[in-house]
């Protein structure tokens, strides 16, 4: 099922923006907007190398339905702006 944009009052970023917005802290929680975040969908944002602001190359642990992956994946569309923090 996509969702792609439907949250009301939602601002999608991409993750680097995120990041910035967040202090440059890391790990950072983020969602995509065709994911369920109810159902256990999300990203934790474990590293990120800037190429050019604002967009880059950023590495983490994918969680589908609560159940964590491998750490250290390289985060697949992390430049779009289809993110959001949780």
């Amino acid at each position: 099922m996509m969702r792609l944009h439907t949250e009301p009052d939602t601002e999608w970023k991409n993750i680097f923006q995120l990041w910035r917005a967040s202090g440059e802290v890391l790990p950072l929680k983020v969602t995509k907007s065709s994911w369920s975040a109810e159902a256990g969908h999300f990203l934790i944002v474990e590293d990120i190398e800037i190429k050019k602001w604002p967009y880059g190359t950023a590495w983490g642990q994918y969680h589908w339905k609560g159940i964590p992956g491998a750490k250290g994946e390289k985060v697949n569309q992390s430049g779009t702006y289809t993110w959001r923090t949780l």
